[in-house]
């Protein structure tokens, strides 16, 4: 799954995927592992969702398909939200 920033609303990011599906979702925060980018997001029913992040022209949200990398960022995300 890949997801694209399209716009804003309010202090929620307007993502959608290839099919022109969109969706509301906040920022929640963003670390490295392993020289990649990663972000936390939610959506409006506050799940949430751990994937990898790209920056340029379009800011995109890409799932994680190795099973190991996304164990491991979880975890860090785990550990920085009890700092």
């Amino acid at each position: 799954m890949e997801l694209i920033k399209t716009g804003e609303k309010d202090d929620m990011m307007i993502l959608s995927d290839k099919n022109g599906n969109t969706g509301c979702f906040r920022f929640i925060d963003m670390l490295s592992y392993k020289g990649k980018e990663y972000a936390a997001i939610s959506d409006e029913e506050d799940e949430v969702y751990v994937m990898e992040f790209f920056d340029g022209k379009n800011e995109r949200f890409i799932e994680i398909e190795d099973d190991g990398v996304f164990d491991a960022v979880t975890e860090l995300f785990d550990k920085a939200e009890e700092l």
